[in-house]
């Protein structure tokens, strides 16, 4: 069956991307976009169609990345199987961001949903907000306080792609033979190897102030002997006491144990010594942890240092430093994707990294905040707002980073932190899509933090 997309006839690109992410990339229905002077969105195809509203992108197109109204901080809430869809959702009733909360079949067959789901959608995936709001927090980073899911109360589910749930369940009721791909869960487990070995045996000074440290953080004379210790095996190359070095191979034992392969990401350039405080990719000691990883077939990425996120000729020299490395190594791994230090991105990021012929970015979650940034749990192409053109370069969405759950949103090691883990864990199982999970090599201070992993990693 051949389905024919009519969208009105402006921002030609952002429509045609936005159809192909949710039709083609998320459900596998090949359509025809085509343009019209019509001031509605049809899926059509025999006798039979199904209408849309538009809305963001009739606003968007007079004034493009200029002043937006925002969505009311209490959005309408729709119960989608009061209205007869059978749609797959993490919760009974969505929310409507862009238009009503509606669906209806007349007596010929054709539909009406109140909901502009296309529109909504770019607004998610394409990180539309991010480009119009001048709100910023100290590093730099739009926050997740100034977004619409934070404030109206959705970032712990992705609502991108329970609207392409409520599309797919309205295209069945006027379509019924209609297929679409098949998707399966994964868990996708990255580390950001900020610090390969504890940075305080950098020197006798540094371990001092952290021997102190230890002493007045723990009162623990078990924990600041232990500090002095690693200090002085390490002069002989001895990485046995080291707090972060072979957690690097114990990520690896109890990941391939679970079924999954770990993407490693590593700063390949000091951009600012204050937080771009790491050792040289050409440390003996790291040298060995990389083969290590490739031995045992991980992934060994990108971890650009904190003043790169927009800037072309520190990523594309990032990327080569990185990968000048693994090749004299003979690692036999090519650079193809990662992660922004300090998860610094803006909008013009993508396109950088498009530019660099990078094949994924997994930045995008919330320092500060764990959830669906992006509204969805599924990789995705993205697109340059600012030059309005599609990129090859994909989005792998963040979900959750240890320290968002753990420390800026203060719920510590237990069971409350995993029971917020495990929710968003749940969310990505109920749409067939991807948890991807962040977590440092350098937070694991206790026999806790290493059994919660272990939980959240399972499949």
């Amino acid at each position: 069956m051949r389905l024919k997309l009519t969208f009105p006839d402006n921002c030609r690109a952002e429509r045609k991307w936005i159809a192909d992410v949710l039709l083609r990339h998320f459900l596998g229905i090949s359509v025809e976009v085509v343009f019209a002077a019509t001031p509605k969105v049809v899926i059509s195809a025999g006798n039979r169609k199904l209408e849309l509203p538009d809305l963001f992108f009739q606003s968007a197109a007079t004034q493009w990345l200029g002043a937006f109204d925002y969505p009311p901080p209490i959005l309408p809430s729709w119960n989608v199987a009061a209205s007869g869809l059978r749609a797959e959702l993490v919760e009974r009733d969505a929310p409507v961001l862009f238009g009503k909360g509606s669906f209806t079949l007349d007596e010929s067959g054709n539909g009406a949903l109140g909901l502009d789901i296309f529109g909504a959608a770019f607004f998610m995936l394409s990180r539309y907000e991010e480009a119009v709001s001048l709100e910023r927090d100290g590093h730099g980073r739009f926050p997740a306080s100034a977004s619409v899911a934070f404030r109206c109360g959705f970032l712990h589910r992705p609502l991108a792609d329970e609207y392409v749930e409520i599309l797919w369940a309205a295209m069945s009721k006027i379509w019924p033979a209609l297929k679409r791909k098949s998707r399966q869960f994964r868990t996708v487990v990255s580390c950001d190897v900020d610090h390969p070995y504890h940075p305080g045996v950098g020197s006798l000074a540094r371990t001092a102030k952290r021997v102190v440290g230890e002493l007045v953080r723990t009162n623990d004379l078990s924990r600041a002997a232990t500090a002095l210790k690693n200090y002085g095996a390490l002069r002989t190359g001895n990485w046995d006491h080291d707090p972060y070095y072979y957690t690097v191979d114990w990520m690896m034992d109890v990941n391939e144990r679970a079924g999954n392969r770990v993407s490693f990401y590593f700063i390949p350039e000091i951009t600012d010594p204050r937080h771009d405080d790491t050792c040289p990719l050409t440390d003996k000691a790291v040298l060995a942890m990389m083969a290590r990883i490739s031995a045992r077939g991980h992934e060994i990425g990108l971890h650009p240092g904190y003043n790169t996120y927009e800037s072309r000729a520190r990523i594309a020299s990032a990327k080569r430093r990185l990968q000048s490395v693994l090749d004299r190594a003979q690692l036999g791994q090519k650079v193809i994707g990662g992660r922004h230090h300090y998860l610094r991105w803006s909008t013009r990021t993508p396109a950088i990294w498009d530019a660099a012929g990078l094949e994924y970015d997994s930045t995008l979650s919330y320092a500060e905040h764990a959830g669906f940034r992006c509204g969805t749990c599924h990789e995705y192409p993205m697109f340059d707002l600012h030059r309005r053109v599609p990129l090859q370069v994909r989005q792998r969405p963040l979900v959750c980073m240890e320290a968002s759950v753990l420390r800026y949103m203060g719920y510590g090691v237990g069971e409350q932190a995993l029971a917020k883990m495990m929710k968003l864990k749940a969310a990505a199982v109920r749409m067939r899509g991807n948890f991807t999970l962040l977590w440092h090599n350098s937070a694991f201070d206790s026999a806790a933090a290493r059994d919660m992993y272990c939980q959240i990693i399972r499949n």
